[in-house]
């Protein structure tokens, strides 16, 4: 009984299996398929236009790039863009005098 049991799971099993990587075709027509010249591109023209900010082929980020980044967070912060850490200078120190 548990072979017959074991057996029917399997069964059903791989036949969920086959039809869930089965492939369907929309009435029969491929023209929704891109080419890989067309995916290209998509892809050059969603960089040019500014939604992909950034290629995979930058890192580590180059000064362009830093440069960039910097002024999105002034913008977006509404600061200078300056990272300040406990240990670096401020912009404009005050001088000091002895």
């Amino acid at each position: 009984m548990k072979l017959l049991t074991a057996v029917a799971v399997a069964a059903l099993g791989l036949s969920f299996g086959a039809t869930a990587f089965a492939q369907t075709a929309s009435s029969g027509s491929t023209s929704s398929a891109l080419t890989r010249a067309e995916v290209v591109a998509q892809l050059a023209q969603a960089q040019a236009e500014g939604y992909l900010p950034m290629s995979d082929g930058d890192y580590p980020p180059s000064a362009a790039t830093i440069a960039h980044n910097r002024e999105i967070y002034a913008i977006q912060h509404g600061t200078d863009g300056m990272v300040r850490t406990a240990g670096s200078p401020a912009a404009h120190p005050e001088p000091v005098s002895n």
